[in-house]
C-alpha cells in the first residue's frame, strides 16, 4: 500500500511553495495510530495540538479540522493499523519571518500502514552525539522544527541501532530519537523531566496518566544523568505508534555498553499496551 497524501481535506500531494511551513516549519504535527477511521489517544494528541497550536499562536477553526479528518479516515477505511501523520501549518503570507494576523492555516494529512513488531528480544540503542539544548517555551510540543532529530538518526545509519539516545547539553537524559524513556526501579518508574527540551509524548502520558495508576506502580519525572539510566533495573522506550520497546543494550560515546534485561515491569505493560491498541 502506498502512502496516500491530502491537503485540506482533498486527495492530494503538493503544498503551496509559499506554504511558512515548508520556508520557516512554522507549524506542528502529530503522528498518529488509526484503524477503522479512529485515531486512537486522540484525546492526547488533540491536547498537546491545541496546546503548541496556542504557544505558536496559530488560529484554527476546528470545524475545518474535524471536516479534514473525516474526509481523510472516510477515503482510507481499513481494518487494518495504519498511521496518520497530521501536519496544520500557519499557511501562506506574511513578510520573511513575521507572519500576517488572519492567515488560514493549511491540514496535510499522510497514511501510511502499520508494519508492528512485538520486537521480543528487545532493541538496541546507542547515545547521540547531537544534544538538545532548552527552549521552555517550545518545550514537550511537536513543533516542525526538528533537525536536532534528524540529526541524531542520521548518526545510526548504516549501524545495527534501532534507536539513539538524546542528552541535553546540561548532561541529563531527555528521550530517544522517536520515543519518550522509562526506567524501572522496583515498582517505581522514572521518566527524564522535559521542562527545558524534548517531546511530552502521547504514549509517555497515557502510561502517567492512566496505566500507572492501574497497576500498583508509581511514577517520577525527575532529571535523569548517565548513571542513573546505567544502574536502571529495567529500561523501555514507546510511543503512539509502536507501543513499548524494551531496551535491552546501549553503547555510550566511549564505547561502554550497558545492558538490561527484558524485565517483568516493561513486559507487563507492554503486554497491557498491546492488547489495550493492536488487538
Amino acid at each position: 500500500m502506498a502512502i496516500q497524501a491530502f491537503t485540506d481535506g482533498q486527495p492530494h500531494s503538493t503544498i503551496s511553495i509559499l506554504d511558512r511551513g515548508l520556508a520557516y516549519g512554522d507549524g506542528l504535527f502529530e503522528t498518529m495510530l488509526l484503524r477503522n477511521g479512529q485515531i486512537y489517544l486522540w484525546k492526547y494528541h488533540q491536547r498537546r495540538l491545541t496546546q503548541g497550536l496556542k504557544a505558536l499562536s496559530i488560529q484554527i477553526d476546528e470545524s475545518l479540522l474535524q471536516a479534514h479528518l473525516k474526509s481523510v479516515h472516510n477515503a482510507t477505511l481499513s481494518s487494518k493499523p495504519q498511521i496518520h501523520k497530521l501536519i496544520v501549518t500557519r499557511g501562506e503570507g506574511g513578510k520573511g519571518y513575521c507572519p500576517d494576523t488572519d492567515q488560514s492555516p493549511t491540514f496535510i494529512s499522510f497514511i501510511s500502514p502499520l508494519n508492528y513488531s512485538m520486537l521480543n528480544k528487545g532493541v538496541k540503542a546507542h547515545i547521540c552525539r547531537q544534544k538538545l539544548y532548552a527552549n521552555p517555551y517550545l518545550a514537550g510540543l511537536k513543533t516542525l522544527n526538528q533537525l536536532p532529530y534528524v540529526l541524531a538518526s542520521q548518526e545510526r545509519l548504516h549501524t545495527d541501532f534501532q534507536e539513539g539516545l538524546l542528552f541535553s547539553d546540561k548532561g541529563y537524559l531527555i528521550e530517544a530519537t522517536a520515543r519518550n524513556v522509562f526506567l524501572v526501579s522496583g515498582n517505581q518508574l522514572l521518566t527524564p523531566l522535559l521542562n527545558d527540551c524534548g517531546v511530552e509524548g502521547v504514549m509517555r502520558k497515557w502510561i502517567i496518566e492512566v496505566i500507572v495508576p492501574t497497576h500498583n506502580l508509581e511514577v517520577i519525572e525527575a532529571n535523569v544523568n548517565i548513571e542513573r539510566l546505567k544502574f536502571a533495573d529495567e529500561v523501555f522506550l514507546c510511543n503512539s505508534i509502536h507501543g513499548i520497546w524494551p531496551l535491552t543494550q546501549c553503547v555510550n560515546e566511549q564505547e561502554e555498553i550497558f545492558n538490561w534485561p527484558l524485565g517483568d515491569k516493561t513486559l507487563l505493560l507492554r503486554a497491557f499496551i498491546h492488547k489495550s491498541l493492536f488487538n
